[in-house]
């Protein structure tokens, strides 16, 4: 039962929004049980990572006090910033050993479906409801799966690394290599998957992850600088030699090159800078603590015209200006508290966190172009992917342990 628990909260996050909420509401929950009938709900208030989600909350719910939006607007964003509260139970509570399976079910998940992908654009994929869903969805949907894509490689980048760690060390050396192997084809279709999709969200962030890796797995610096030119490399040679990215990522680069600050613009980067600037407006008039939790909407529509192609944005598509003009620079220095801080302790963990820092490395990074937390199609997996990997750093066990029994 547990192995397939393990399945399905790893491949809920690529499915609809209800299965996602199921599948993380339904981990935090049972996480908060255990965590109760064990006497150990004490831990949360001395976990760094849970006091610095609660500081950051807490200040958004301050932020109610001088916020002018309705609760139409700040309702939704307390909900979604209470998430973060979650994942320290999460991490605290799940075994090592399941946490385990749900990481190797994610990345199968991810393999699978950078193969149906591939199998999609030459149609021979048989058509499907789901498929639809997770191979050809539309809007934030299709975002979030190229992002879960380009972690997902970068989990079995690091399950293939691990396996062959492995050989060295055990006498068992096939085992090893034939899981090295798998994981990594798995993470072949997962990227192929990544660069036959036309956003540009997993592109950006898969070589980001893959040089994290890199740095983390190097024991100096001469080896982590040669492992993140490799990335690099790697990463220049797919922009020039695949058609996908090649186009999607020169595509970005135009819309830069003939932007113009003006709220007539209509590109995807060229809109997001002239949200920039705006939204930098905002911190500018209230720097400190900001217009409060909701507030940026009505502020956005005070200062673009209705009926622009741009005024149908919903927010800054950034979640650090997002946060810095609501929440100012107190929110930002709080969000900044969690998000570093939850890293700097995977990266101390060693090798049983490099799961987390992989996670909150994609949670960090992303937040620059999207609104990571503030959307649930983004935080929820995201979210889930980083409670389970804590679980990981805390607890250790390895991905050989994935078979071993579950002991509470």
């Amino acid at each position: 039962m547990s192995a397939v628990l393990a399945a399905a909260v790893a491949w809920a996050a690529f499915l609809p929004i209800g299965i996602k909420y199921l599948a993380f509401l339904g981990c935090g929950a049972a996480a908060l049980v255990r965590l109760q009938r064990e006497h150990r709900l004490g831990e949360l208030a001395r976990d760094p990572g849970f006091r610095a989600a609660a500081a950051f909350w807490g200040l958004t719910v301050l932020s109610l006090l001088w916020t002018s939006a309705g609760w139409h607007d700040s309702g939704p964003q307390l909900w979604l910033y209470g998430l973060l509260l979650l994942v320290a139970p999460i991490a605290l509570a799940c075994p090592p050993a399941w946490a385990w399976r749900v990481l190797r079910q994610f990345t199968i998940a991810a393999g699978v479906i950078g193969a149906a992908t591939a199998l999609w654009r030459i149609g021979l994929l048989p058509d499907s409801v789901l498929w639809r869903f997770v191979v050809d969805a539309q809007g934030n949907q299709r975002i979030i799966n190229s992002l879960m894509l380009a972690v997902g490689a970068a989990l079995a980048m690091l399950l293939a690394l691990q396996a062959l760690s492995a050989t060295r060390a055990e006498a068992d050396r096939g085992t090893h290599w034939r899981a090295a192997a798998g994981w990594t084809i798995a993470a072949a279709f997962a990227v192929l998957g990544l660069a036959l999709q036309d956003r540009r969200t997993g592109m950006v962030a898969l070589p980001v992850l893959l040089a994290m890796l890199g740095l983390a797995r190097q024991r100096n610096w001469p080896r982590r600088l040669l492992s993140v030119a490799v990335v690099a490399g790697l990463s220049l040679a797919a922009w020039q030699f695949s058609p996908a990215v090649h186009g999607r990522i020169d595509e970005g680069l135009n819309e830069l090159r003939h932007y113009q600050s003006s709220d007539t613009a209509d590109t995807s980067w060229g809109m997001r800078l002239r949200l920039a600037e705006h939204t930098l407006d905002m911190v500018r008039e209230k720097p400190l603590l900001g217009h409060g939790v909701g507030a940026w909407l009505e502020q956005w529509r005070a200062r673009v015209q209705p009926g622009l192609l741009i005024s149908v944005h919903l927010t800054p598509h950034d979640e650090y200006l997002l946060v810095a003009s609501q929440l100012g620079v107190a929110g930002i220095a709080l969000l900044l508290w969690l998000l570093v801080g939850q890293a700097v302790r995977a990266w101390r963990a060693g090798p049983d966190g490099q799961a987390a820092l992989l996670a909150w490395t994609a949670i960090a990074w992303t937040a620059i172009f999207n609104v990571v937390l503030r959307d649930a199609k983004f935080g929820l997996p995201l979210l889930l992917v980083a409670g389970v990997a804590g679980a990981v750093a805390r607890g250790g066990a390895g991905p050989a342990a994935d078979d071993a029994p579950i002991r509470r």
